[in-house]
């Protein structure tokens, strides 16, 4: 009798079940120890570090927004004039308290080359009064250490945007000044400041949603960002080294950690129910595996022992039985639930009019590129085209012959892709754009002239073109090397603006982005379509 027991299913399934819970209590709290609590921590830091991100890219574009305000007043020939005494009326036409207001300028100083002083404007910190000098005495007296930190600068090399610390934290943005057309020789600085001051604070604190806080602390350059978790709150902070000093402008916001912790907390009472459930379930697998399966299997067992064993090793799929045929049938249903996922997949990743791939598609290669190519420090280039006035098209020959058009360059562009084994997708109505791993600007360059030769030998007729007889199209390419960071949408943008520059150049041609157009940003609005 014992060894009936000791080897009968009811005995196996229970000794089997036990240890599975046994082994999945100590899996589940294993889980949750070494690896669940461990990601939701670093899900915490990344979502901190990512709102700290969101505040040190707020900061440097009011950096460059100010730089570029500088260089409108220092490309101007009016300023150049004014350097050279050759513009009396300069001052007071362009300067006064409602101007550094609206502008949310502090100061504004002008310098020779050699760095004298030419003239001075600005509100007075105290009194919030303005003023105009030429020299930092008397009333301007307030601006000096501004004025000798800036003459320092120009002694050893003006940096474009800087934070300066005096009085108070600011941005300082600087350029030489040149004529309207750019043109030199230079012959003096301009400097624009802005305060960082309680209303710029809030300014940033509106565009960010991010409650912000300032302070000047000495500058460690092995540490220039720090996470802190204390409680329910966590600081982050990100050091910005001074111009001139030992010390920097520490950028620190304070979020809320309550909803993190009470999901932490409701994690756990999950984990503790989830163990709970198991040992329910588990019980009443038993009981029911007893009472459903079990009992009739041994009264089964002792009816049919007499007629011998069966031969359990068969596949299912083999079986003649209800498992057999449940069996077969899930793999047909299977089978055809692939099928459809094939196509839903082809669906959503392809533009159905052209066959290309689309937006979505286009989106996943460029990031999983992007890393690749940063990873293993390769070139890679992108490209935008867009055939040249196809609304003019549209509305002349029809959406129909449109879309006709559309498909003919589409297939025109993919067979060039094809030779050169790069991606092309629609990306947009008559946009497309180009994935080039591993390519050099000047392969890319290459690969965008087969593009247009392409196009050039459908002879689509377009008599409405301003550009020629028959369909075109423009391509602006951008590196990876050239965009500011390895985002996607920043490497496209390198591509964007070197396709508008193309339009703006009189279009059917390709354009490389370089650094340079960084600083003439092209309008959309002044481009025409």
């Amino acid at each position: 009798m014992g060894q009936r027991l000791s080897v009968s299913l009811r005995v196996r399934f229970f000794a089997v079940l036990g240890g599975l819970l046994i082994v999945a209590m100590i899996a589940l709290a294993g889980i949750s120890k070494w690896l669940i609590f461990p990601a939701l921590q670093a899900e915490e830091r990344t979502a901190v570090q990512r709102e700290l991100d969101q505040a040190r890219r707020s900061l440097m574009l009011n950096q460059e927004r100010l730089l570029a305000q500088a260089r409108d007043w220092a490309n101007w020939d009016d300023t150049y004039q004014f350097i050279e005494d050759r513009n009396p009326r300069y001052a007071e036409v362009n300067f006064s308290q409602q101007m550094f207001e609206d502008m949310n300028y502090h100061l504004m100083a002008f310098f020779t080359l050699q760095g004298d002083v030419h003239f001075l404007a600005g509100l007075d910190p105290l009194s919030g009064r303005y003023h105009t000098c030429t020299a930092a005495v008397d009333r301007c007296a307030w601006m000096a250490p501004w004025v000798d930190t800036m003459q320092a600068a120009i002694a050893r090399q003006v940096e474009p945007t800087a934070l300066y610390i005096e009085q108070w934290p600011a941005i300082v943005a600087a350029s030489p000044i040149l004529h309207t057309d750019e043109s030199g020789p230079p012959n003096g600085w301009l400097f624009k400041v802005r305060a960082m001051d309680d209303a710029w604070l809030e300014r940033m604190t509106d565009y960010t949603g991010l409650p912000i806080s300032l302070n000047v602390t000495p500058y460690q350059a092995a540490k220039p960002s720090e996470l802190v978790f204390s409680g329910d709150e966590v600081r982050a902070s990100q050091q910005f080294p001074a111009l001139g000093t030992n010390e920097a402008v520490t950028l620190e916001i304070t979020l809320n950690r309550v909803q993190y912790l009470a999901s932490l907390t409701t994690f756990r009472y999950i984990l503790l129910w989830t163990a709970g459930l198991m040992l329910l379930v588990i019980g009443m697998v038993l009981l029911l595996l007893e009472r459903m399966v079990l009992k009739p299997l041994r009264q089964l067992t002792e009816f049919t022992q007499p007629a011998g064993q069966h031969d359990h090793a068969k596949s299912l799929t083999q079986r003649r039985d209800e498992i057999g045929i449940l069996a077969r049938a899930f793999l047909e249903q299977l089978t055809r639930q692939q099928q459809l996922n094939a196509e839903l997949l082809e669906l959503s990743t392809h533009d159905p009019l052209t066959e290309l791939p689309n937006r979505r598609l286009f989106d996943q290669c460029l990031a999983s590129v992007i890393t690749e190519a940063s990873a293993s420090n390769t070139p890679l280039a992108v490209m935008m085209l867009d055939i040249d006035h196809f609304k003019l098209y549209n509305d002349c020959n029809g959406h129909q012959q449109g879309d006709e058009c559309l498909q003919q360059v589409a297939t025109a562009l993919q067979e060039v892709a094809n030779q050169h084994d790069f991606l092309i997708a629609r990306t947009g109505g008559e946009e497309f754009s180009a994935l080039l791993p591993n390519t050099s600007p000047q392969r890319a360059t290459a690969f965008a002239n087969a593009l247009i030769e392409a196009v050039d030998r459908l002879q689509l007729s377009h008599t409405t073109s301003p550009v020629s007889d028959f369909v075109t199209i423009s391509v602006g390419i951008g590196m990876l090397s050239d965009s500011d960071t390895s985002l996607p949408s920043a490497v496209m943008c390198t591509a964007d603006q070197a396709l508008y520059l193309a339009k703006a150049s009189g279009r059917h041609c390709v354009v490389l982005f370089k650094p340079p157009l960084a600083s003439h940003p092209i309008s959309k609005q002044n481009t025409p379509s």
